[in-house]
This record gives structure tokens, sequence and C-alpha cells, in this order.
């Protein structure tokens, strides 16, 4: 079964019993009403984008979906080019939001998994894991086992919260929030040595588990509890955990390891999803995959198609968050093509039609956004070779004189101020004898990380606003700043923050920062008393009130006034209109495939960045300059529409970001 119909098996299958099927979220991790998650980089996991639908704050389209869910995850980079690792995977999901529970959950694993319409996976080659305390699970697997007379204990095995909690040791230690059990579902790999058979017990599982004979394929989490404590050091102390309102069932299955088991592979890399890569990769002058530099092509084909799909999602190369984690894939890929396999001309924006080939059928975003990748992966490919050849020069200097070992803060400079990677500097520097402290690298890494970090409250807003550190229980906030930039609104809860607090209001006219577009501020009085509202921010449908000075916490079930300063607001009111006939103009200059990948929207400036392969000529500033100056000088009415379907919207001329929310 190749990767294409397994996926569209999948998909079926839990159509079958009332899913519906839902697309998937990009790899920026917006969830479905459009919030950013501050927290994470990329979406890593087919729940991320529905947060709201398992807390309760946004009515899902049905209490049941399914879907496959492109995923980005780099803890594992430097494993990448082994025969599992993977950066980019496809992660299938089937989502409950509480409707069913435990048992129909294991019960649509088991039939998935061994159904003879479906995988038809031999039930002997299936172990499972449930959590130490989880007898339901337990008990739900054994009826199924029981059923193909297989001895439960011989494949159920009960673990810790470290492996089979969700989150991951959240039973004692926490976060405070929404968590559960889950249970993992493992298949037995070993063409070479038969499934275990008679008394098996759970030291023999984690002896074989750990020799890499059971592959995890499958993971079911049942989220049932709100997990409560207070902050204690730098964790939390425990204070209880009640059951949720309504229990959901969160689930994700790896399309590529799934297709590894169906075709009988031991590597991920030997599955059709990966096929026409390595064969453009050799059409283009490389080697053929089955040889010597495997490795190397495992690296350069799995980098690719995270690269392509987050260019196709709107990232682009930089040097901080998302833009640097798709520089260093791209880098690292360029490296293995330069040095393993031979390509001494870019190479990568010729090969990404493999990945095209391979899955634009599914993610149609990859062929309708061709071009800006090409263009994208050819410029920094292009860039980091003048990098590479400058950096080689620079650190030939560096190593004259050394004896031994050349100082981490030098390795450092050469990749922070020239981008020159710490394993090329410890090749290179190897070959005459000389090795680098890495200890000193990493140490001069995190100070340059603190520096540029800086502070920031972003964590501790998040937490209020989510409802686990409010004095006081929080529902949405219902915004009225479009039509009003004053209002009256209850004050429903409090959160201490340095020099003043949070509020959270039942209304406000106050608009939250997002899509770049910053904060209102304004004032907001009870009783005779005022303080400056310096920020705003919003998750989950809450608004989160910073205002500065002493506030009682007797406020809290008063009526505040909200006031939003008016000249502020206009000042960032034309800006954000100003960036709307920027990214017109550069659309008309320099062609449709310029989209927005990010913008600062404020009462003083405006910053926009778009999807452009190259840099801008002084004549094409010159000239989107006059025509964003020539939209401004006729003084045309801004006009408003409210309550337009998309459909209607785009045929009027309104243009959808490709990726965002509507």
């Amino acid at each position: 079964m190749n990767v294409r119909d397994l996926r569209a098996k999948y998909l079926a299958f839990f159509q079958s019993k009332g899913h519906q099927a839902y697309p998937s979220g990009r790899l920026i991790p917006y969830d479905v009403t459009g919030r950013l998650d501050e927290s994470l980089l990329f979406n890593g996991a087919g729940m991320v984008q529905f947060k709201p639908y398992f807390r309760g704050v946004a009515e899902p389209p049905s209490r049941r979906l399914t879907n496959a869910q492109k995923c980005l995850r780099t803890g594992d980079i430097e494993e990448v080019g082994d025969t599992s690792h993977l950066t980019f995977f496809e992660m299938l999901g089937n989502f409950s939001f509480g409707d069913y529970f435990k048992e129909e959950a294991i019960g649509f694993s088991w039939e998935f998994l061994t159904g003879a319409e479906w995988l038809n996976l031999d039930p002997r080659r299936l172990a499972f894991t449930v959590f130490t305390e989880d007898d339901v699970a337990e008990a739900a697997w054994a009826k199924h086992l029981q059923g193909v007379g297989i001895d439960a204990k011989e494949r159920v095995f009960r673990q810790g919260e470290e492996t089979n909690y969700w989150p991951a040791g959240a039973f004692s230690k926490g976060p405070p929030g929404p968590c559960g059990p889950n249970s993992e579902m493992f298949y037995w790999v070993s063409n070479d040595v038969p499934p275990p058979s008679g008394p098996y017990t759970v030291e023999d599982y984690l002896r074989d588990e750990a020799a890499g004979m059971w592959l995890e394929i499958w993971n079911d989490v049942f989220i049932q509890y709100e997990w409560q404590g207070e902050p204690q050091d730098k964790g939390y102390r425990k204070t209880g955990m009640p059951p949720l309102p309504f229990a959901s069932v969160d689930t994700g299955m790896g399309l590529e390891r799934t297709a590894a088991v169906l075709g009988g592979h031991r590597s991920v890399y030997d599955t059709d999803g990966f096929t026409a890569i390595f064969a453009r990769i050799q059409e283009l002058g490389g080697p053929q995959y089955g040889g010597e530099q495997d490795r190397a092509l495992r690296i350069v084909a799995d980098h690719l198609r995270a690269a392509t799909f987050c260019i196709a999602d709107g990232i682009l190369p930089g040097n901080t968050g998302r833009g640097y984690v798709l520089r260093r894939l791209i880098r690292r890929a360029v490296l293995q093509g330069k040095r393993r396999l031979v390509f001494n001309e870019p190479f990568l924006y010729a090969a990404a039609d493999g990945v095209i080939k391979a899955l634009g059928d599914h993610y149609t975003e990859l062929n309708e956004h061709r071009a800006t990748i090409q263009q994208v992966l050819c410029q920094e490919e292009e860039q980091f070779r003048r990098t590479l050849a400058q950096g080689s020069e620079l650190l030939a200097r560096e190593l004259e004189g050394v004896q031994g070992t050349l100082p981490g803060d030098i390795a450092f400079r050469l990749f922070d101020t020239y981008g020159f990677p710490l394993e090329i500097t410890r090749e290179l520097a190897q070959e005459q004898g000389v090795t680098v402290d890495e200890d000193g690298y990493e140490v001069a890494m995190q100070a340059a990380q603190a520096r540029s970090r800086g502070a920031s409250e972003m964590d501790d807003v998040y937490a209020g606003v989510d409802g686990a550190t409010w004095s006081h229980p929080v529902t949405p906030t219902e915004f009225t700043g479009y039509a009003a930039t004053s209002d009256m609104g209850v004050i429903l809860a409090t959160r201490p923050a340095e020099g003043g607090a949070w509020l959270a209001l039942n209304k406000t006219p106050f608009y939250a920062e997002s899509g770049g577009q910053q904060a209102d501020w304004g004032t907001l009085s009870v009783g005779g008393q005022s303080w400056p509202v310096t920020d705003v921010q919003k998750a989950d449908g809450v608004w989160a009130h910073r205002v500065q000075g002493q506030v009682p916490s007797k406020v809290v079930g008063q009526i505040a006034t909200l006031a939003v300063d008016e000249a502020r607001r206009a000042d960032i009111t034309r800006h954000h209109t100003a960036t709307h006939l920027l990214h017109a103009a550069l659309r008309e200059r320099l062609g449709a495939h310029v989209t927005q990948a990010g913008s600062l929207v404020a009462p003083d400036q405006l910053r926009f960045d778009f999807t452009h392969g190259q840099a801008l000529t002084p004549e094409d500033l010159r000239a989107v300059e006059d025509r964003v100056n020539e939209h401004v000088l006729s003084a045309q009415p801004v006009e408003i529409y409210e309550n337009v379907s998309l459909d209607k919207a785009r045929a009027m001329g309104a243009m959808a970001l490709f990726g965002e929310k509507y």
C-alpha cells in the first residue's frame, strides 16, 4: 500500500465511522479561530489547530473529525539520515470532542489495524501500552486480543506517566490545563526474528522495544482531566485533578512509519513517499539511492521536503524563529549536496519538483506556489554557497597557529556573523588536527540567545488567558471595537503583572495584538479611579488588558469604563491600510507570486514581509512607492462590508492569502 492510498484509506475509514474530514492546518501553528499559538514554532501534531474545540471555547463543525496533518519537528534533526527520523512528516488523526471515548476509540484503532478490508495487520505483531492506572484502556485491548486467541498479559503493558500520559509526566508534575492518559500501539518490525509467543513480560517488551524490534505507529490520547496546581520553585504543586466538563480523544498515526510497516521496510525512506525525490536528485546528476551516499540522500530528501512545505506555507529563511529553522534546514541540505553528492551548483530548487510530484496531489499549495518555492530555494542556496567560500577562508586564518583546540567563541562568531555552520568548522578543523571547544561554543550561543530573547511576558499572558492563573473563571470576551472606541464591561478576573495587572472583561472596544498589528492603548476606569492600558493580548477568545499601577482585588465583578486612545488607533489604522496598498503595488510590479509573509503595524511605522526570490532594484522601489502614493493621494473612501461570505468576498475582488483562516 503506497502513502497516497494509506492516507485515503485512513480518512475513508473514519468517515465511515461518522467523522467529518478536515483539512490540514498550516505548519505555522494557527488554531481554528485564527489565533497563533505563540508557544510553538511549528505545528507538530494534529491536535494543535483543534485546541479551542478541546477546551470548549469554540464549536466544532462535528463532534468527530479526522484529518492528515503536515507536521514539523526539529528536536532530532541531528538524527535525520538514519532509517526512521524525519523533520517533516504527516500525522493521521481522528478526534472526538465530547463524543466517544476510550472503548470506542480503541475499537476503531483495532478495527483499522487488523480489519481485512483496512490494514489487515497480523494481531500477533501488535503490542499496546497503557497508563499504569488505566484499567478501562487495558480491558478494552484485552477484549479484542482475546477475540483472536491472544493472552492480553503478553501484549498489553502498563507504563508510567513519562511515556503514557499527556503531556509527558503531567499526572504528577503538571503543567496546569487539560491532560489525560494515552495508549500507544506498536508493530513488530523484525523480519528475521518472529514475533514473541508464549509467556512475554513487560521486561521482555522493554528489552525488545529498546532494541528496535517494536516500532510505535499510533497513539490514542484520552483527555479527561483538568490538572490544577500552584507555581512552586521551577514547577507546580498539584492541588487537584477534577474531570473535565467533557472528555475528548486525540490520536496520531505516523503516515510514513505505517507505510514502512505495510511495505515490509525497515526504513521510512524506502517508502514511495521518497521515491520521486530520490529519482529527481538522480536526474540532476546525483547518485542512485541504495549506495554509499544513502545517508546524505536521506538528509537532503527530508530537509527538502520540510523546506518546500515551509515556503509553501509562507515561511521565508531568516535569522530568528521559523525563518532560522528553515534556513538551517536548507543549509544542511546544501552541505550534503555539495560535500557528499558533489553538486557544485545550486540544485535544491530543481530537486523540489520531486517533492511536488510526490505530495502535490493532496497538498495542492505545493503546485500553486511552485515558482515561489523554487525562487526562494535558489536564492538561499546561492547565498549560502558564497558564505561557505568566504567562511572557509576566514576559518583558515583562524586556524593558523592554533595548537590542539579552536576556542568555542571563535567557532560561534564564525556562525553568528558569517553563518558558517559548526559542523563545517568541526570538519575542516579536524583535517588540520584541531578540535573545536564545543562546550565553549554552547556557552557563547546561550549568551547570544539570552541577549536576543530579552524579557517577555508572553508566556505569562497566555498562561493567564488560558485560565490557568486567573483569579476567577473567565469566559470569551465580546469585541465591540469595530463600532466604538469606548464601552463598558464587567471585570471577570485579574492576574498580577510586574508594575500592574492583567484584567479580563466580558466585553471590550480594545483591539488585541494580532497578525502583526499592535494593540490599542487607552484607559480603564472603575469607581473614579483610572489605570492606563498599555497592552492587550488574546487567546481562546479572552482579551487580557495590561494596566499599569496597583489594582485592588475587589474590582472583580465591577463595571469598568474602557476608552481607546483614538489618536493612536487612527495612526495604526492608517498603517494597516498602507500595508494593503503596499501589497497590491508589489503584486502589480513584481507578479502575483508575491504574498504577505508577516508584518508590523504600529502607530509610527509599518513593516511588510513578502515572498519574492530576490532583492528589489532601485527602479522597483521607486515604482512601488509611486504607486502607493498615487493611491494615497487619490483619497478614495474606504468601504467596510460585514457578514459577507468568503465566496462573495472573492467575487468582489478580495484576496485570500494562502493558508490563512477566514
